[in-house]
């Protein structure tokens, strides 16, 4: 479970820049789900794709195109414990707010 110092802890570390306050809250969203101890497979345009909750992978890769769609991020999670389990999580820039949404696709 995330707590405040260990998001704080992967802010600092990974020590990014922002082009404004969406980035920023974008960030702690994705922090957030890092100390928890989930993994990123895919980011920006990847992480719409048709399927981008299908084949479990745990390859990681950088978040750094989190931000490549216009007035939107983009970001699936995978719990390392259980690699089925999926999470795609989708901040929408609406009238200069942030919308997060979340959607989780588990394998039992």
């Amino acid at each position: 479970m995330a707590t405040d110092k260990s998001v704080m802890a992967v802010i600092r570390a990974a020590r990014p820049s922002f082009l404004n306050d969406h980035d920023k809250a974008a960030f702690v969203v994705h922090a957030t789900f890092l100390s928890s101890g989930y993994l990123l497979p895919a980011t920006g345009s990847q992480a719409v794709s048709d399927d981008a909750l299908s084949p479990p992978s745990t390859e990681e890769v950088s978040v750094e195109n989190g931000n490549q769609l216009d007035q939107e991020y983009a970001f699936v999670y995978v719990n390392p414990e259980k690699v089925s389990n999926k999470v795609l999580v989708k901040c929408l820039v609406i009238n200069e707010k942030l919308l997060i949404d979340a959607l989780e696709r588990r394998v039992f």
